[in-house]
């Protein structure tokens, strides 16, 4: 049985490494109703534990029924008919976690069937410390009470991104297949998200998801002057790069072959120019969850073309660490212009645990802005490791 959305919300995503799996015995299940079975009291179609994004569009539907499962009774399904807004329609499941997984990996994994699928599934991993959100689900609030009683002002957000690990798939049609991620979790982190979700048209179904903790894996060496990215030209099927979009009407990145600085394709961004109420950023870009970044002098370029356009373009690199986020001032590119090479250097500080390699721009705004031929490169130690100069700090968390 299926039901529509009810109310509006706003995602942004990111993309993950292929998952690694350790020889040691995993833990118990720390999921809750793992594979649909229970349901939430006496709701028609609703699993417990379990929720799901409000968009309040009548055209996304979710549904737990027992037509194609893959383990038990019930299965679950997300369905999306339009992509006049883009959004990441998802089931998911919050966990708030303590010093008993810190310094360990998580472990996900879920079983996926596509169905008439234009656009990608997905699951996904994330964690966070996030004390609003962790004292919201104890105190059985929402989160804007919980923030008031922890003394934050309405528009503070003092959450900071640990981890985020993302699995892809765009096959049209498929029978069960199992998806697997994994991530570490940093100390401090105080919430872990699971997601499995739609991004596109068509239906998917998920069942029997498993959340496992495993001794964390080293993580592995990083070459120097190697480009660290997938399908850097954008030749590939697209899953290796996050797009990341507000829901405004028309807002577009895709793949296109129409301009090219080398092969067939490069990736244009376009769209949301009359719909957009707040300025915000839209684009592409990988994320690499390895900790040997950490004092990394960075570089990551790209070839950039604009089109009209009325806002800036630009690269940007963000390093994740615990308290909060690393980044600097880049070039930015706006109106009429040909193919520009733009180059970042920045120098990765201390705790590291996850680099953000974006190409993106300013929304909404009219015209059209392509990228291509992205690296992101070690180039050799951080600055401040040779010169004794104090590591770049992010900018303070909102006080109480």
């Amino acid at each position: 049985m299926m039901r529509p959305l009810r109310a509006a919300a706003l995602l942004f995503l990111f993309v993950a490494l292929p998952a690694v799996h350790s020889g040691a015995a995993p833990s118990p299940n720390l999921l809750a109703n793992p594979g649909f079975e229970l349901p939430l009291g006496k709701h028609p179609w609703m699993p417990a534990a379990w929720d799901t994004l409000d968009s309040g569009l009548s055209t996304v539907f979710f549904g737990r029924d027992t037509f194609l499962v893959h383990g038990g009774r019930y299965a679950v399904s997300v369905a999306n008919l339009s992509m006049l807004y883009p959004m990441w329609h998802n089931w998911s499941q919050t966990l708030v976690v303590g010093k008993e997984l810190w310094g360990k990996d998580v472990e996900l994994s879920v079983w996926t069937r596509s169905v008439g699928l234009q656009g990608r599934g997905y699951v996904l991993l994330q964690a966070y410390r996030d004390t609003i959100e962790k004292m919201s689900r104890i105190w059985k609030v929402d989160r804007e009470a919980a923030g008031r009683k922890l003394g934050y002002s309405p528009t503070d957000s003092p959450h900071v991104v640990l981890g985020w690990q993302r699995s892809y798939f765009s096959e049209p049609e498929t029978d069960w297949t199992q998806r697997t991620v994994r991530i570490f979790i940093p100390p401090s982190t105080n919430i872990v998200i699971v997601r499995c979700g739609i991004f596109g048209t068509g239906q998917v179904m998920f069942d029997d998801a498993v959340l496992t903790a495993q001794p964390a894996l080293p993580p592995p060496p990083v070459p120097l002057h190697t480009n660290l990215l997938a399908d850097s030209s954008f030749e590939g099927d697209g899953n290796a790069w996050e797009y990341s979009m507000p829901p405004y009407e028309n807002q577009v990145v895709e793949k296109d072959s129409t301009y090219a600085h080398t092969g067939r394709y490069s990736i244009r961004m376009r769209g949301g120019a009359k719909s957009g109420w707040v300025n915000t950023r839209a684009g592409v870009l990988q994320l690499i969850g390895n900790r040997n970044l950490s004092g990394k002098r960075l570089r990551l370029s790209a070839w950039v073309k604009t089109d009209s356009l009325g806002r800036n373009a630009y690269i940007k690199i963000f390093c994740s660490t615990p308290e909060g986020d690393v980044h600097n001032v880049p070039e930015g590119f706006s109106g009429t212009t040909d193919w520009t090479h733009t180059v970042l250097v920045m120098d990765a500080p201390p705790e590291t645990y996850l680099t953000w390699a974006w190409c993106l721009y300013t929304v909404p705004a009219s015209g059209t802005v392509y990228f291509d031929d992205v690296s992101l490169e070690v180039i050799g130690p951080a600055d401040y490791l040779k010169t004794g100069a104090p590591p770049p700090k992010p900018p303070p968390l909102p006080a109480r």
